[in-house]
C-alpha cells in the first residue's frame, strides 16, 4: 500500500457522516442529458454517485484508489439491492481505466491531466462525459493550493473543443472546500 492510498483509506474510515451518501446536486442536475447504459465512475470514492447512478438503472463501474472507500460502496450497495462493480485502481501510478467503452464516463472532485486523453477514449461515440472539479475561475477564495489538481479558466472547453458541450459551467459557485468549480457535460461525437 502506497502513501496516498493509506491516505484516502485513513479519510473514509474516519468519515462516519451520513451526507457521504449524499448525491452530487450537479448530476442530479444534469441528469437528464446522460444517455442511459454503461457507466464509469472514477475516484468514486465510498460511491454516492455510483450509488445514484445504479438506482437511476445504469450499469455501474466504480474505480477508486481507496480499499477502504470500495468497501463502503460494496456494502451500501448490498443493503440497497444493487450491483455495483467496484474495482480498486490507482490512476496516478498506473494511468489504465477499465475497459470501454462507456455511454457515461462521471469524473467528480478528481483531475489527473494525464489521464484526460485516457477518459475521452472511454466514452463511446455518441456517449457523454461528466467532468466537474476545482477551478481557478470565479471570484471565491480558498480552494486547493496545488495549481495540479484546479482546472485553469476554460480549460474545460480546450480539452473538448472537438466534442458537443451540452452544458459548461465555470466560476458561478464555491466549492464547499472554498474556491470555484467547473463542470462540463460533453458529447462525444458519432464519427469519433
Amino acid at each position: 500500500m502506497n502513501e496516498t492510498q493509506r491516505k484516502w483509506d485513513d479519510r473514509w474510515r474516519e468519515k462516519t457522516s451520513t451526507t457521504k451518501w449524499q448525491v452530487d446536486s450537479w448530476l442530479q442536475k444534469v441528469l437528464p442529458l446522460l444517455p442511459r447504459g454503461r457507466a464509469l465512475d472514477v475516484a468514486c470514492g465510498p460511491g454516492r454517485n455510483a450509488l445514484f447512478l445504479a438506482e437511476q438503472q445504469f450499469r455501474v463501474m466504480a474505480i477508486d484508489i481507496s480499499d477502504e472507500a470500495l468497501g463502503q460502496l460494496r456494502h451500501e450497495a448490498k443493503a440497497r439491492e444493487l450491483s455495483i462493480d467496484a474495482q480498486q485502481v490507482d490512476l496516478e501510478i498506473n494511468p489504465v481505466l477499465p475497459r470501454g467503452p462507456f455511454d457515461l464516463v462521471l469524473v467528480l472532485f478528481y483531475l489527473h491531466r494525464q489521464l484526460l486523453p485516457l477518459l475521452r477514449k472511454a466514452v463511446r461515440p455518441g456517449g457523454v462525459i461528466v467532468l466537474r472539479t476545482f477551478s481557478s475561475a470565479g471570484p471565491f477564495a480558498g480552494g486547493p493550493d496545488n495549481p495540479d489538481i484546479v482546472l485553469r479558466p476554460g480549460e474545460l472547453l480546450e480539452v473538448f473543443a472537438d466534442w458537443e458541450i451540452l452544458l459548461h459551467e465555470e466560476g458561478l459557485e464555491p466549492s464547499r472546500k472554498g474556491g470555484s468549480v467547473a463542470g462540463v457535460v460533453a458529447r462525444r461525437p458519432e464519427c469519433a
